[in-house]
């Protein structure tokens, strides 16, 4: 009898490969065997805004990358991917605590993929408007300076890249490519004894 979880994994890790190695995101697989992931570590190449403590004084500066951590639990998808910045200083955004966890501006779908949900984080990191949440903030002070700034179009969308997936081809192509973290660290460490 298949197991419907990891069915679900395999599926959003196929789904996951629209969006591998794109201008603005590249991933890889921390935990699971592949297709079964369970945790991702996506390395986000998005233009994005971070607040930082300079001469005592609270400033918003911009952060032009960050990595991010996704882990779906084992009750997923029945319960939200969780989310969070695994470099600091973490996004200064409405949805995301100042911890750096994700929070999402809608209920979390079971029936929603995890690309489409990534595609949506990706979209916060972007500022874009239709997905910042302002009814139930989960940064009040990023909400503070949003709503204060937000017709200043030189500042929102904090980044206008394309979202853009992959070809068909290079789905294909990918899946074939895919490494794991352990895969990369055993690469990489047998490189270092080489030496």
């Amino acid at each position: 009898m298949a197991n419907s979880r990891n069915e679900r994994l395999e599926k959003d890790f196929k789904e996951m490969l629209k969006i591998q190695d794109r201008p603005y995101i590249s991933w890889t697989a921390a935990k699971g065997e592949l297709p079964y992931v369970e945790e991702y570590l996506l390395t986000v190449k998005l233009r994005t805004y971070a607040l930082s403590l300079k001469d005592g004084v609270h400033t918003v500066g911009v952060l032009r990358g960050c990595a991010v951590g996704i882990t779906l639990w084992d009750s997923y998808p029945y319960t939200a991917p969780y989310i969070r910045m695994l470099s600091l200083p973490p996004v200064f955004h409405p949805n995301w605590y100042s911890r750096g966890v994700y929070c999402p501006s809608q209920p979390w779908d079971p029936d929603c993929s995890l690309k489409d949900h990534v595609m949506r984080m990706l979209m916060t990191l972007q500022y874009e408007p239709s997905v910042i949440q302002t009814y139930a903030p989960a940064n009040c002070k990023a909400l503070d300076w949003y709503m204060k700034n937000r017709d200043k179009t030189e500042l929102f969308p904090s980044d206008k890249t394309e979202l853009s997936e992959n070809t068909a081809e290079e789905v294909a192509a990918a899946e074939k490519a895919s490494l794991t973290f352990e895969d990369i660290v055993d690469k990489w460490g047998a490189c270092r004894i080489k030496e």
